[in-house]
């Protein structure tokens, strides 16, 4: 059974040309842009190593 992680409430500033083209990958993919975001940070984590591919 997968043990539920808290999130935390995370605020950053971005372009709005940028922010419009990742909701509309986003919407691609069928996921919110929050989800989105998540997802890139693990994938680019996992990539350099810096988190194991089975630790989140």
């Amino acid at each position: 059974m997968k043990k539920k992680v808290t999130k935390i409430l995370t605020g950053f500033r971005l372009d709005p040309r940028l922010k419009s083209l990742a909701v509309q990958a986003a919407l691609q993919e069928n996921r919110s842009l929050s989800n989105y975001i998540e997802n890139l940070i693990r994938k680019d984590v996992e990539a350099k190593g810096i988190l194991p591919a089975t630790s989140i």
